[in-house]
């Protein structure tokens, strides 16, 4: 029943980062002109209280402000109240969430707790050194685990919905895709068998970026899995779920992660490598940060690169197979050191999407789906059209065994633009930037009564694999690292056709870290370990008689091997 709607929805934006900026303070232009929504509160941290203000003059001119201490795991009580009180005040809706991913968690759980609508970016969760410690690793399912606990309660008061910004959902070539796989699965009773993804954004950043940068960062000790990886793992469990039936679905699945480390990429490209290829006198003049200091400063940071190997099985037995290569490491078009006063690691360090997946069924169909862009400056790059290179490059290929379906061509491929017309998305300019107001425009339809909770698309019940399967990768990244078997397992059931996912118990003991199982090895500090430059550009030299060579020496008295 559709809801009488006597003024626009009310939403609060908590967040005002770059990715909020490009979509959401975007998109609610257009809506609040409809009259169907508008974002009349937005959250961030005090510290980014002064740029913030200056932006809204311009962008969220009609938008309170509301700054609040940065805060993980348990939100304050002071900023519980001070929200409260905006809530109350406003007459709030809908909360987005848009922070770094270590506080959704609780700005999740405080908006339920006031009966709120919420969407809330991807990924749903990430723990600091989930690289580093096990019980950081399993948290991330744990936080899951309570958002879901939290919401299951609330719905039995209220309806409401707990959209999950995972926005390929929304994307009419995945779409697309799923409808191809359920059509041979419903004429043939196959599944998905195997795929293979790669997602690459080539986002080169120097090895002073990668010690430094807060935003997409690997320094706390999580990285690509955590950053868009979580797209791709969600992706690959929806393509997978496409060809399933309640008797071939499975109830388990195997998951081994490989990950390059940030002392691993030097390894493929050191510090004096970096310097010849973009300039030594210039790379060298700015650089922080010597090769051994670099190294020390990376020990424990997150992965720059991973590749996933999973298996869906169903009373041990395999039904599917899947390759997830998640990379920031390929081809880019950064070709310069310096980002000037204002950087922007997220989208300008020389990003070039590529992205491909491979779906197959059996012997009765193989997809390909593949996505490439030329240029990372699109206002200099070809025009928006959906030829190799260009912004909006987007081809889906369906290869078909046209005999057995008696159909007359194996080979059929077809544009985003033809994609569209079939879903309806109406879309504009860079395409994937658009397909993220498709989050919005479910979220309005369901608070106008228009869609119901059974039919929204990424709604948080529907988030149990993709969530276990992320904390699934950084265990057994651990367990590898650690000379433990990697293969890490998750049980699977089901609830009203929606799959309810748990890691297994066993597979969360982890042996005691030691410093031998680091990516680098600890090596006394020389002249040749030491940082030629200070954090403050400087040339000071650290002495070897310092806290560097009393670490070593402990390190080498614990050693097992001394």
């Amino acid at each position: 029943m559709t809801v009488p709607q006597l003024r626009p929805f009310r939403f609060i934006l908590v967040g005002i980062g770059p990715h909020a900026k490009r979509t959401f303070v975007k998109h609610f232009q257009d809506l609040k002109a409809e009259g169907r929504g508008e974002i009349v509160v937005a959250v961030d941290i005090t510290a980014n209280q002064v740029a913030l203000e200056q932006y809204a003059i311009k962008h969220l001119p009609d938008t309170e402000l509301v700054f609040v201490p940065h805060f993980r795991d348990v939100m304050p009580t002071i900023v519980q109240e001070r929200l409260n009180e905006v809530v109350r005040r406003l007459e709030i809706d809908c909360v987005i969430v848009s922070t770094d991913p270590e506080c959704h968690k609780p700005y999740g759980l405080w908006a339920v707790g006031l009966d709120l609508h919420v969407i809330m970016d991807k990924p749903i969760s990430t723990r600091r050194n989930a690289c580093n410690d096990p019980t950081q690793a399993a948290g991330i399912a744990n936080d899951y685990e309570q958002l879901l606990d939290a919401y299951h309660e609330l719905q039995k008061r209220k309806r409401t919905m707990f959209l999950i910004n995972s926005h390929r959902r929304y994307h009419p070539g995945f779409l697309g895709t799923r409808d191809f796989i359920s059509n041979i699965r419903d004429k043939t009773s196959c599944p998905v068998t195997s795929l293979i993804s790669t997602h690459c954004d080539g986002q080169w950043r120097l090895p002073d970026e990668i010690v430094d940068q807060h935003y997409h960062p690997f320094r706390y000790g999580y990285g690509k899995v955590s950053h868009s990886g979580y797209h791709f793992l969600d992706t690959g469990y929806k393509f997978f779920e496409a060809g399933w039936t309640p008797q071939k679905r499975p109830d388990e699945v195997e998951v081994v992660a490989t990950f390059v480390l940030p002392n691993d990429y030097m390894s493929s490209l050191s510090h004096e490598e970096h310097a010849r290829a973009l300039g030594g006198d210039a790379y060298n003049s700015f650089a922080k940060y010597g090769p051994g200091e670099l190294r020390m400063r990376m020990e424990d940071m997150g992965e720059i690169d991973a590749m996933l190997q999973i298996t869906f099985k169903k009373h041990g037995n395999v039904l599917g197979i899947a390759q997830l290569n998640l990379l920031h490491t390929g081809f880019s078009r950064r070709d310069w050191i310096d980002q000037g006063p204002t950087p922007d690691l997220y989208k300008g360090c020389g990003r070039v999407k590529h992205e491909a997946h491979e779906v197959r069924s059996g012997p009765f169909q193989t997809i390909v789906i593949d996505s490439r862009q030329a240029n990372d400056k699109h206002d200099r790059s070809k025009p928006s059209t959906a030829e190799l290179g260009s912004d909006n490059h987007f081809e889906v290929q369906t290869w078909r065994n046209c005999g057995i379906l008696g159909e007359k061509e194996p080979l059929k491929t077809y544009t985003v633009n033809e994609l569209d017309n079939r879903y309806n998305t109406k879309a504009q300019g860079i395409y994937m930037e658009n397909i993220k107001r498709g989050i919005l425009w479910e979220a309005l339809e369901f608070l106008e009564g228009r869609t119901t909770v059974d039919d929204l698309t990424s709604n948080l019940p529907d988030h149990s694999v993709p969530a276990n399967l992320m904390s699934a990768t950084y265990m057994s990244h651990l367990r590898r690292t650690r000379g433990l078997n990697p293969v890490t397992h998750i049980d699977i059931s089901y609830s009203s056709g929606t799959a309810r996912a748990t890691m297994r118990e066993d597979d969360l003991i982890v042996s005691p870290y030691s410093p031998l199982q680091h990516s680098a090895p600890l090596t006394p500090p020389d002249d040749r370990d030491l940082p030629e430059y200070s954090h403050c550009h400087d040339a000071a030299k650290v002495s070897v008689d310092g806290p560097r060579w009393d670490a070593y020496l402990v390190a080498q008295q614990t050693s097992p091997l001394t």
